[in-house]
């Protein structure tokens, strides 16, 4: 699914998408699973670590559509 949602956010982003496409994935995983992270009711350090490391994917997914992006735009050139 990780890898899934990264290529998807790559080929959007070489689609030529808007940057409010590219935003849609991250934020939807974020909100997912900060979501399930509060339901788990773990630690804190347990929630911080998990809510840490889906921001951290996020902005990975967010990346991949900024380089998918950048790569469109300069086969366009």
């Amino acid at each position: 699914m990780t890898f899934g949602l990264g290529y998807w956010s790559y080929s959007l982003g070489k689609q030529n998408q808007t940057n409010l496409v590219g935003v849609i994935i991250p934020a939807a995983y974020f909100i997912v699973r900060a979501l399930l992270a509060v339901m788990m009711q773990g630690s804190t350090r347990g929630l911080i670590t998990s809510l840490v490391g889906s921001l951290t994917f996020s902005l990975i997914y967010y990346g991949l559509f900024v380089w998918g992006k950048h790569r469109a735009n300069k086969a366009k050139a």
